[in-house]
Order: structure tokens, then sequence, then C-alpha cells
């Protein structure tokens, strides 16, 4: 009997051909799961990683706390008794191991001894001693990336902050250092308009970044609430206004906040509205007109302020004098032992100190003098100079 067949072009045979069931490739599917397998591996450890790297030193502390017990445990157990015969010769013992030196004067000698060691003691005590290297690690560059790019928070007290970042910023870090005492930390908190990384790391300023100057997180992380005197330098005077009087709301009643502002009318209305802020408006005009009018006069100005030159204004309080003196002997007694010449006095409690004061006019602790000098008369240095005068009368 013949079959009938139906008539196929090339192309469907082809096609059928193409179709028609493969024979299975086993090292295919083999090849399949192994990457299957190497998949999940690599997934448990990355978990493990991010796990290790999210754990806290607290919950690290715990394992270690845990792991030495169930050695010193496992040890006592198994008859190694020369390794737990002292705390300093166990925890001996555990450092050398499981940092992997091995020194070898140290080491189990029963075989339960031996198989607690090499199945529990080395292998765990690897893994935790490297999650600690790692973490520490990592806490020390975490540390340093966020001091470099303005992200850290400080505890600090009795510090220098200065706000804004202009042309001006550097010269004005390298005078503050100058006026700064010894040891005095001195903060620079800026917006997203300054750099990204930290231009004073060096000098040993320490930096802080955020969005906007009016962003309280910045101030906070700076613990600008504990500084003895903010600095306001920012370009915009409408926002030298709203810092100054964000700072003035929250910094120690013995901070002094000193802001430059170019427009007097702000100028007027911080020193009305937060009478804290000793505002410095721009002199740039009546520069100009003194020197116009009397030739010389800028250059005297200049050199008042800048700390480069030989003689510059400085000013101290008279805390440790006893007693008061009348101006005239306080500047005989400055001329003459430290050739310094007394400009003005600010008595406590005044906002603003008097220029050139009359000789007759007395000066009590707690006062505060101006003069002119080669270098900042201390405050004990100060009174021993000012000792040996006879005290006036009240």
């Amino acid at each position: 009997m013949t079959v009938p067949v139906r008539a196929t072009s090339p192309v469907a045979g082809v096609r059928m051909w193409s179709e028609w069931p493969r024979p299975v490739d086993v090292r295919g599917r083999r090849g399949e799961s192994h990457g299957e397998h190497m998949y999940l591996l690599k997934r448990i450890s990355t978990a493990l990683i991010r796990g290790i790297a999210d754990m806290g030193w607290g919950l690290l502390g715990l394992l270690l706390i845990a792991y030495l017990m169930l050695a010193y445990a496992g040890l006592s157990v198994t008859g190694e008794q020369a390794l737990v015969a002292s705390p300093t010769g166990f925890l001996y013992y555990m450092i050398v191991t499981v940092s992997t030196v091995g020194y070898g004067d140290s080491s189990p000698v029963t075989p339960a001894g031996q198989l607690m060691v090499a199945l529990f003691i080395i292998p765990a005590g690897i893994g935790l001693f490297a999650t600690l290297l790692g973490k520490a690690s990592a806490s020390v560059i975490s540390q340093f990336t966020k001091r470099l790019y303005g992200e850290q928070s400080i505890m600090q007290q009795d510090h220098i902050v200065i706000v804004g970042f202009n042309a001006y910023t550097e010269s004005l870090v390298a005078q503050v250092r100058e006026e700064a005492r010894e040891g005095q930390l001195l903060a620079l908190c800026v917006d997203d308009a300054a750099p990204a990384k930290n231009p004073f790391l060096e000098q040993g300023v320490e930096y802080f970044r955020a969005a906007t100057l009016s962003d309280e997180s910045l101030y906070e992380r700076a613990s600008v609430k504990e500084a003895a005197l903010v600095v306001v330098d920012v370009e915009d005077d409408s926002e030298t206004n709203l810092v100054c009087m964000h700072l003035a709301a929250i910094v120690a009643e013995r901070c002094i906040i000193t802001a430059y502002v170019k427009n007097q009318m702000v100028g007027r209305l911080l020193e009305t509205h937060c009478p804290k802020v000793n505002v410095i408006p721009s002199l740039h005009q009546k520069m100009l007109v003194k020197a116009a009018i009397d030739p010389g006069s800028e250059e005297v100005l200049r050199q008042l302020v800048d700390v480069d030159q030989a003689q510059t204004q400085y000013s101290t309080r008279l805390d440790g004098v006893t007693g008061s003196l009348r101006v005239d002997r306080l500047a005989a007694r400055l001329r003459a032992r430290c050739r310094a010449a007394l400009i003005a006095i600010r008595q406590a409690g005044e906002l603003h100190p008097t220029l050139n004061p009359d000789d007759d006019v007395q000066v009590h602790p707690g006062d505060e003098v101006f003069y002119i000098a080669s270098r900042r008369i201390g405050v004990a240095e100060m009174a021993g100079h000012l000792a040996g005068e006879e005290p006036d009368a009240p």
C-alpha cells in the first residue's frame, strides 16, 4: 500500500528540520546550573558584605564577646588548659591566631582542641578580625571624606566661625588665624556656590557646606551656638541680614557677631533689630573722600587693620586689674612699658567705644582698651604692666 506524501517545497523542508526536536545538551544544562549557583553565591556574598557594612559597633562588640566566650569554653572542654590558664595568655593566643601571625609558641595539643581551632577559632576569628579592621578603616576614610567635602559635624566651644565665601575669604581666613589664640579652632560655613572641597584643609580650617546659608543644620554641625566669634562676610546684603538675625537668636550671650554690609540702610536695620551684631559698613567712599581731603589717611586706615604691618590696632579687656585708673595714667603706662598708644576705651556695658577719651575718665576692671602696638597684649600681661599704679578713688 502506497502512502501518499504531500509535496513540500525546499523552504518548507528547511522549516520542518529547524522545528525538529534536538538532542538534550547535558553540558549546556550543567553550565546553566553552574551559572545559577555562581549568581546565587554572588548575591549571598553581596548581602553579607552589605550587612557587615551596615552592622553597628555595638553588634560587632557583642559578636566579639560571644566569639571569645565560645572559644574559651571550647578550649577548656577539649583539654587545652595551657591556652586558657590565664586571661593574658588566652588573649595573646587568640590575637596571634586570628591575625594569622602564628608565632608557634602556643598551639593546641589534643586532637579535639586541634579540631576546635581548625573548624571554629581560625575561620570565625579571621572573618571577625577582617570585619573589625575593614569597618575601622571605612570609618576613618568616611570621616576624612566628610571633612574634605564639608559634611562633618563637630562638638566645639569658644571657636571662631566665618560665614560666607567670596574673593576675599582667603585673606580673611589668614587674618583671623593670625589674630586667633593658639589652638583656637576656625570653622568656615559656606553654601553650594563655594568649592565642593575644603580649600583650607592644610591650614586646619574646618569646612561646613550646605545648599544655602539659611540651612539651620549648617550651623548645628559647626556648633555655632558655642562659638566665641562669628564673622559674616556674604556678598548679598539681604542674605547678610537674614543670616545675622538667625545667628543672633541662637548664639550664646558671650558670642560676638561681626557682619560686613555694603548698604548703609541694611546696616542701620541690623543695628536696630540686632544690637548684638557689630555692623561694619563699607568704607570705600569715606576713604576716597578722606584721601582727597587729607592725603595719606587711607594708608593710615589700611595699616591699622593690616596684621602684616608693624603697628596695628588691638584691644584687650582689663580683667586682671584691681581698682580703677585715670586715662592719662593708663596711657602713660602703656607707652612706657609696651610702646603702645591708647586710642579708645569701651566701658563695661557700653555698646560703642569712646575715641580719644579725656584724661580724667576712670577706667575700671572689665573695661576694654583699644591701642596701637606691634602685637596684642594679653590680659595677664596687661595686668602685670599696670600693676604698681596707685588706684584712684572710684
